[in-house]
């Protein structure tokens, strides 16, 4: 069975027989007639199966949970069938009226246009490509959906290959009669195939679908498509070399997982050296588990050189929020924050801080978290800047995409041509792909007065982004357009802030400074005692 993290996620719609966009059939309308019965395909099998659960009444024993189960599992199949006819005739919709308005028409653009235009030649970027439309729109589909771009993109895929590819698969979703995970087998190992091969495959599995499991599904597709595919099996292989590669991903507890993805043999050898090494200890006062020294001698070839060595000179970034208000009130439950994962244990902040060549010092608002501004000591402007939002923005502010600081560069919200300011109230990171959206693609950005960015798709979505350095948005007024009022922090507040009940009211001096921005700039404030 293949480890859901390790699988390599390969899919390209370009795999697939899909004819070009602005001409796939299956998305466009051949008269108002068809439109509805199609409509009433979907969504009267959605409302018949939700009229069904609701009908049924409270649940009178495991037989009637067991048919409720299987109720839901028919609607959630009609529902991804919905969602993937959506995905697949918007998108084709995006791309026809490009297609009927190929001719540029400068004399009649707006400045606005004109700049679009500008800034699309900039990034050297055509918004009628194929590969652009359905970018932007998986974009704005990640705000429709609060999704990451990467599972709508996904998403996406599969809603083509079942629109355009995979009608029998598409009307047995619609059915209730297989699974979404099934129907997504059946699309990826669809790669490579001809339109017959595709439509044997179809055949074969979709009675067996009906009953068996999603896994065996997922094996009899592949299998199918090892002995369908004229590839030679060399062949695979070289063109899954080039798409060796190292990812991560973020896990409970502070803890995080890399992914190698390489030839075997490779994989093979590293494995076999950290066991031979992990082995050859022979300290009787280590406690350590096997697994562990091999975790442990990894980690100390990558990041110090492998014994004996001198180590590389490329040594990690690693920047670490260390709240000194909750430290020294609550040291034992206090948090830090770990750029790019998050809260982590105070005392594995401090064992970091103890090696850190440098220090920053800044300004966190006590009650929602956020980056307010950075210390002065550092000469160059610029610097402090990128510093500040750095550590206030933390990652892209696009909408759902989670690139880190190290991967985004200082934009303005309001263009510099146009009068913007290079100043804290106008900047923000956002990752290269998201500037081209922002410049060249229609998408919208406002810097609301608490420090939110509110964001507008080109076709007219919202969504809010407030900077990753916030954990407490209770006093934020986006939604009216104001400034947060702060109120003068009481007992009873810093108590809930501090998570301590036992401070009494007559220990309890905290001074402050708080610096005041006046017109964007810093100017030293007087001390704040709360009482």
């Amino acid at each position: 069975m293949t480890h859901p993290y390790f699988h390599p996620d390969d899919d390209d719609e370009h795999r697939l027989p899909l004819d070009p966009p602005a001409t796939r059939g299956e998305s466009q309308s051949d008269s108002a007639f068809t439109d509805y019965l199609e409509h009433e395909l979907l969504y009267g099998r959605v409302k018949k199966l939700a009229d069904d659960l609701y009908a049924a009444g409270p649940m009178n024993g495991p037989g009637d949970g067991l048919a409720q189960l299987d109720t839901i599992q028919r609607l959630n199949s009609v529902l991804f069938a919905a969602t993937s006819v959506i995905m697949a005739d918007s998108v084709e919709q995006v791309a026809q009226i490009y297609a009927e308005d190929t001719v540029a028409k400068p004399h009649l653009e707006t400045e606005q246009q004109r700049r679009d235009r500008l800034s699309a030649n900039y990034y050297r970027v055509d918004p009628t490509s194929d590969q652009i439309i359905t970018s932007n729109f998986v974009a704005e589909a990640s705000v429709a959906l609060r999704e990451t771009n990467e599972k709508v993109r996904s998403r996406m895929f599969t809603a083509k290959g079942l629109r355009h590819i995979c009608s029998e698969t598409l009307q047995a979703l619609i059915a209730g009669d297989i699974t979404p995970a099934a129907a997504k087998s059946i699309v990826k190992y669809s790669q490579d195939l001809t339109e017959e091969q595709i439509d044997l495959m179809q055949h074969q599995l979709l009675p067996v679908a009906a009953t068996a499991s999603d896994e065996t599904i997922a094996q009899r597709a592949r299998r199918f498509h090892d002995r369908a595919n004229p590839e030679a099996a060399n062949e695979r292989h070289e063109n899954a070399l080039e798409a060796r590669k190292i990812s991560g991903w973020d896990l409970p507890d502070g803890m995080a997982a890399l992914k190698v993805y390489g030839p075997a043999e490779d994989i093979r050898s590293v494995l076999t050296t950290l066991r031979h090494v992990a082995s050859q200890n022979n300290d009787a006062q280590d406690t350590r588990t096997q697994a562990q020294l091999e975790v442990d001698i990894f980690f100390d070839a990558m990041i110090n050189g492998w014994p004996g060595s001198n180590g590389s000179p490329l040594k990690p970034r690693v920047v670490v929020t260390i709240p000194a208000l909750q430290m020294i009130a609550n040291p034992e439950t206090a948090m830090a924050d770990l750029e790019g994962y998050g809260p982590i244990p105070m005392g594995v902040a401090l064992k970091i801080a103890k090696d850190a060549p440098s220090i920053i010092p800044m300004l966190t608002d006590p009650f929602s978290g956020a980056v307010m501004d950075v210390g002065r000591k550092r000469y160059k402007p610029t610097r402090v800047l990128k510093e500040f939002l750095r550590a206030r923005d933390q990652h892209c502010c696009f909408p759902g995409c989670r690139r880190t600081a190290d991967n985004s560069e200082v934009d303005h919200v309001d263009a510099w041509e146009t009068g913007g300011h290079t100043n804290r109230k106008n900047t923000e990171l956002l990752c290269k792909q998201h500037q081209m959206f922002k410049h060249a693609l229609g998408w919208q950005v406002i810097n609301c007065p608490d420090g939110s960015k509110s964001w507008r798709t080109p076709h007219g979505l919202s969504s809010v982004v407030v900077p990753g350095s916030v954990e407490n948005v209770e006093r934020f007024e986006h939604a009216n357009d104001r400034c947060p009022e702060r109120e003068l922090a009481s007992p009873d507040d810093l108590r809930r802030l501090l998570g301590n009940s036992a401070l009494s009211d007559d220990n309890l001096i905290i001074r402050v400074e708080n610096p005041t921005v006046i017109d964007g700039n810093l100017h030293e404030g007087q001390d704040a005692t709360p009482s």
